[in-house]
């Protein structure tokens, strides 16, 4: 993960937020690790170091999971320990009233050292009776397209999503983002946030555009937008015409 780059990202798009970010003292990351035996990505423990008591209203991981270092404390006190030698809790549900609630993990067996799978895992069931969902994406990646959402596509009055793939043809998401890329930057546009086998976020002046890749469903999402309808709708029939098997997905558009 490059965070450097998403903090400057963020403060140039939002000047005041990154100063109501409160951290973890890294004595504190490095004893939860140890006292639970884990080696914690590094990505991962910059974000504690960054924002883990305080993220200023940012909620990568939806609204009502708490990313927080003391939900994050709580869970492992109150587990199964052996279970969070592998799968380690980064964003506790909250919502009781869903049938099922299930938090965001750290894969520690699929991590690189900088970065680690993200799966899901319902809460109150144990490890063997069920199967950890996978989300087909990294911390790095989900973080980095989450900043690149909330501080650039949300600020857009304009919005559109399209999608390719999804016929579950082996690296058929993969090859749609490469088909996506070459067309977008003849176009003008470049990445501006760390570029992945499965994420890119790009800009072309007032144009924004999120690319990701699920790895699951062999699919690419394709999430537009600008200040300008006009120039959402141009963008989206670009793609539409250069992208084979490219549509729009069933569901609202933003383009009033």
């Amino acid at each position: 993960m490059d965070w450097p780059a998403l903090i400057d990202f963020i403060r140039q798009r939002d000047p005041t937020f990154v100063s109501g970010l409160q951290g973890v003292p890294d004595l504190e990351i490095a004893a939860l690790a140890a006292d639970h035996g884990v080696t914690l990505p590094t990505g991962y423990a910059e974000f504690l170091r960054r924002m883990g008591l305080g993220s200023n209203g940012y909620t990568p991981f939806g609204a009502t999971q708490d990313p927080g270092f003391a939900a994050i404390s709580e869970r492992l006190d109150e587990g199964d320990e052996p279970t969070f030698t592998r799968f380690f809790p980064i964003a506790i549900e909250t919502d009781d009233s869903l049938e099922a609630l299930y938090d965001h993990h750290l894969d520690l067996h699929r991590s690189d050292g900088d970065d680690a799978t993200l799966v899901l895992l319902e809460q109150g069931v144990p490890l063997e009776w069920q199967t950890p969902v996978e989300t087909s994406e990294t911390f790095g990646e989900h973080i980095t397209a989450s900043v690149f959402s909330q501080f650039a596509l949300l600020h857009h009055a304009h919005q559109d999503t399209l999608a390719v793939g999804g016929k579950m043809q082996a690296g058929e998401g993969r090859t749609a983002l490469q088909q996506t890329l070459t067309l977008l930057q003849r176009a003008g546009f470049n990445p501006v946030l760390l570029l992945t086998e499965r994420v890119a976020c790009l800009q072309s002046g007032p144009l924004s555009v999120l690319a990701q890749v699920n790895d699951v469903h062999e699919s690419l999402t394709l999430r537009l937008g600008s200040d300008t309808s006009l120039a959402v709708k141009e963008l989206a029939d670009q793609l539409l015409a250069g992208l084979p098997g490219a549509r729009r997905p069933a569901g609202p558009r933003n383009l009033d």
